[in-house]
């Protein structure tokens, strides 16, 4: 990066998280994380056994226990067919049941599930398996054997890998570490208090995405809550005013994209009217700052980094390079305004 990068103080304390803290001058960290996801699902299963997991579209439910009882049976058919710690499986199911057990099972295996983007052709989820070296494909019939559960991985290790739409065309995998996905649950959690055990969140989102999954499924079931299906018993998600359908709930605005773990700003709601157009404020140990010309005055490209933030991209030394600097900065190609309070305005969003 040849021009200088400006950082942006947290505005006003919005959304404070005391158990970000910063370790010898780098980048926030979340302390007292569990050591990988598989452990806190596995706890999360087992304390809230017998809690509704999740609602699909036909209204059926599945508790945790029958959830987790299915996904080690899963686990247990991808360790016969070979399936090793750290492996990669491609997930590719629509939002479902079937995709849960799917997701799980991986999970559970010790391996890490692949997610393409949903959009994504056979040609290009061809090109995806032999770019992650997925060792298998679930999309068809489920593997079933004996139940299994991996002994767990470090918190560096590989936890998910997302396929993304890159800019200029074609994809590339992000990857996020156990400490990255842990630390987007515990930010989810603390903005949008889910530590209640009553949460019931409508997945909107594929779940094949960094908001579906990373976002809305995983800090739910990661607090005992029920994840349900947009569309289950006439329940419908319009893309405009879904606070008029769920009148009691906790709709928020936000941005994050699957390099930054899904999260990295988000508008407190006491706050809209004051900022309607604002897409909110750094959270979760998020730092922002600008590059570009117009950088000390409010205007420029925005820089994130926090504890969430990927390291980099899977098989793409180039693209890493030149998007991910050594101080942990990751370029989102986003032209962005930040006013004196910290609040986050779009001006230009770059297009492949």
């Amino acid at each position: 990066m040849s021009l200088a990068v400006v950082e942006i103080p947290a505005g006003a304390g919005w959304l404070r998280d005391e158990r970000v803290t910063r370790r010898s001058g780098g980048i926030l960290q979340y302390e007292g994380l569990e050591p990988c996801l598989a452990e806190l699902l596995d706890r999360s299963a087992l304390r809230f056994s017998n809690n509704v997991a999740a609602i699909d579209r036909s209204g059926r439910t599945v508790t945790y226990r029958e959830l987790w009882a299915a996904a080690a049976r899963v686990a247990g058919g991808l360790l016969d067919q070979g399936v090793g710690p750290a492996d990669r499986v491609v997930v590719h199911y629509c939002n479902g049941f079937e995709w849960l057990r799917g997701f799980l099972g991986v999970v559970l295996a010790g391996a890490v599930p692949v997610l393409p983007d949903p959009t994504c052709s056979d040609t290009e989820l061809d090109w995806i398996v032999s770019d992650s070296g997925a060792v298998l494909c679930l999309q068809d019939t489920l593997p079933d054997g004996l139940a299994f559960l991996d002994g767990g991985a470090s918190p560096d290790e590989l936890a998910l890998l997302y396929y993304v739409r890159r800019w200029g065309g074609g994809m590339h995998g992000v990857e996020l570490t156990n400490t990255n996905v842990l630390s987007t649950i515990e930010a989810v959690a603390h903005a949008m208090n889910l530590a209640g055990e009553s949460a019931r969140t409508v997945i909107t989102a594929p779940l094949s995405t960094a908001v579906g999954c990373s976002v809305q499924l995983l800090p739910t079931l990661a607090f005992g809550g029920t994840v349900v299906a947009s569309g289950s018993r006439g329940i419908r998600v319009p893309w405009r005013h879904p606070r008029a359908s769920f009148p009691s709930a906790h709709c928020v605005r936000g941005w994050g994209v699957a390099e930054t773990g899904g999260i990295g700003l988000l508008l407190p709601s006491e706050c809209r009217k004051q900022h309607p157009r604002s897409v909110g404020v750094p959270f979760g140990g998020i730092e922002v700052a600008l590059l570009g010309p117009g950088a000390e005055t409010g205007v420029g490209e925005l820089l994130c980094r926090g504890p969430s933030v990927a390291r980099r991209y899977w098989n793409d030394p180039v693209a890493t390079a030149d998007t991910f600097s050594d101080a942990g900065w990751f370029r989102t190609g986003d032209q962005v305004y930040i006013d004196d309070d910290g609040f986050v305005y779009p001006v230009a969003v770059r297009v492949g």
